[in-house]
């Protein structure tokens, strides 16, 4: 679902475009899109948002009546030819998704890499020996034990949340659920 969402912006030629940013007065829900734009061209702004915020002296605070109706101060930037504007929040929430959709992506390829037939890697297992409990068991008997551990790993990794993190019994060796082992 995350690489079906709509994606604007993907002209080569907006890469080079200038950044302008500004503080305006606006609702919350102004200049928010129901698009994403590609992760690289989201860079930009949030570094010319970042930037405009430190570097801009912030106007003076929004008056209450004002206020009162909702409105809040925010940075704003736009890409020329200025066909949209991006409030700071909006660029926030697209590096918030494209976060996300990065760990998914890593989350998958592990997924992947777990569940491959590991009967057609050839590899030196005796390493962890220790840690599987196979230290002077048979070849098939070990084969047997790690195939169980390995459709043990897979079930709770299937069932995990993107940010749980594993450690052995031993407490030897650990992991995350997000990134390559």
């Amino acid at each position: 679902m995350l690489d079906k969402y709509p994606i604007q912006f993907e002209d080569a030629y907006l890469r080079g475009r200038s950044i302008e940013c500004n503080w305006e007065a606006m609702q919350p829900s102004d200049y928010m899109h129901s698009f994403v734009i590609p992760v690289d061209l989201t860079r930009s702004p949030q570094a010319a948002i970042t930037t405009a915020r430190k570097a801009q002296c912030s106007p003076q605070a929004l008056v209450d009546n004002v206020k009162a109706q909702g409105f809040v101060l925010d940075v704003v930037a736009t890409i020329d030819p200025k066909l949209w504007k991006l409030s700071g929040r909006f660029v926030g929430a697209l590096t918030g998704f494209h976060g996300i959709k990065s760990k998914w992506h890593m989350w998958v390829e592990d997924r992947k890499w777990l569940e491959h037939d590991w009967r057609r890697v050839e590899s030196n297992v005796s390493l962890f020996a220790v840690q599987t409990n196979t230290t002077g068991m048979s070849v098939d008997a070990a084969c047997q034990r790690h195939r169980i551990l390995a459709n043990e790993v897979i079930r709770k990794f299937a069932s995990s949340r993107l940010r749980t993190e594993f450690i052995t019994q031993s407490g030897a060796m650990s992991t995350s659920a997000y990134g390559h082992f």
